[in-house]
């Protein structure tokens, strides 16, 4: 008798889930009986499903060729109530997913993530009011590149990972605020050419070899992240710094510069050949800082002598694997005055880290002379070393006598 009643509450609880306004199906085997029986699950859920809206559908698995037609019926329910957000991420082994044309003509769709699909080149694109997109391992070729570009009227975001089949984007929409190219394939295709006179925000993260990124025409940008993905000089350091100094150059009017863990290293690889770096309009720097790389501070040191507008520079702690270098530098010193600098934070720095925070300090203290502010947040867990810090830091000169250094547990 109990066996029954669960089972008729279990059956109900399925009916309920099933009415939800969001569904999200997420599968982390790849075994193919357990992806068999995940699909069933889905289909069954979708079959009981009565409500005639969606505001989400949200599937993530382990795609298999055979499984085709049943994602295809996934992407038409979708479409049929009107889905507003679709997210279907599919891990590929060699058979991609190609989608059906109701992914492409769903004019209620905002929001669009898919992962492992080759897009019909010869499609016809209806997003119109799709504000997000994000292709992730998607072969898709020049004609539906500048179809997407030129046919979304009000998309915002778009984000291209490891996608493949196009060389340009020319995006003249007003309504696209933010770009995200990351993690091309290690290969020897021409650049990628971007050009996006109204674009605010850009997010390049890329190997440090292979492919090449060409940014131009980006007049409106205000923001840049850019980033190295593994730090390895297993290639022509020629290259690399190249690349990295095009880089630079191609955001060195933009407001805010966002530098990650990985393209900071070769940037200080570049200062110990007294590389010469654009001098930039930024105003605010936010840098991440492996203090167990030896060469970082000397890395901070170059972007902030290229930086004579600069108003506010954080520093995050970060730490990552890496290989160690057979260059060797001596102690870091500005060589010139940080005439706006305002405001300084420090973050994230632990128990071990103490001697890098403050060679950082002492530095940005001694050559920043209108400095207001200089907060360390720090994890120094024994009072006496904390303490200690307090001590030295009181001891270092200031530039600015409106100075205020606080350093918070």
């Amino acid at each position: 008798m109990e066996a029954a009643i669960t089972s008729v509450l279990s059956k109900r609880w399925e009916f309920l889930w099933a009415q939800l306004p969001s569904l999200e199906f997420r599968a982390d085997s790849g075994a193919i009986e357990k992806v068999r029986n995940f699909v069933s699950w889905v289909n069954r859920t979708l079959a009981i499903r009565t409500v005639r809206s969606l505001e989400n559908l949200d599937v993530s698995f382990f795609y298999h060729k055979c499984f085709s037609s049943d994602v295809d019926a996934w992407v038409h329910f979708a479409a049929k109530n009107k889905v507003k957000k679709l997210n279907l991420h599919l891990h590929c082994y060699d058979d991609f997913y190609m989608p059906p044309q109701a992914m492409y003509s769903c004019p209620s769709l905002t929001k669009l993530h898919v992962r492992g699909c080759i897009m019909d080149f010869k499609t016809t694109i209806e997003w119109r009011s799709l504000t997000y997109l994000h292709l992730h391992i998607v072969h898709l070729d020049q004609h539906l590149i500048d179809e997407i570009l030129s046919t979304c009227p009000v998309l915002y975001t778009l984000y291209i990972e490891k996608c493949h089949g196009f060389d340009r984007m020319e995006i003249n929409s007003p309504s696209l605020h933010s770009l995200s190219i990351a993690h091309f394939e290690y290969n020897d295709s021409p650049p990628l050419k971007i050009s996006a006179p109204y674009i605010h925000k850009l997010e390049i993260s890329l190997p440090m070899v292979g492919r090449k990124l060409q940014v131009e025409n980006t007049s409106s940008l205000v923001r840049a992240d850019i980033d190295y993905q593994g730090f390895t000089w297993h290639t022509s350091f020629v290259e690399v710094m190249n690349g990295a100094s095009e880089l630079l150059e191609s955001v060195q009017h933009v407001k805010e510069l966002h530098v990650g863990l990985e393209f900071i290293k070769v940037v200080a690889m570049m200062a110990l050949i007294d590389w010469q770096f654009p001098q930039s309009r930024r105003e605010l720097l936010i840098v991440a800082f492996d203090s167990e790389y030896e060469h970082s501070i000397s890395g901070i040191i170059s972007l902030l002598e290229s930086s004579p507008n600069l108003q506010t520079l954080v520093i995050d702690r970060c730490s990552a694997d890496g290989e160690d270098v057979i260059f060797q530098l001596e102690e870091d010193e500005l060589t010139s005055d940080l005439l706006h600098l305002k405001t300084i934070r420090i973050r994230n720095f632990a128990d071990s880290e103490c001697e890098s925070v403050l060679t950082l300090a002492r530095i940005l203290l001694k050559r920043a002379t209108v400095l207001e502010e200089m907060v360390i947040m720090t994890d120094v867990k024994d009072l006496s070393d904390f303490a200690e810090m307090v001590q030295t830091l009181l001891t270092y000169p200031r530039a600015s006598t409106k100075a205020v250094v606080r350093l918070v547990k």
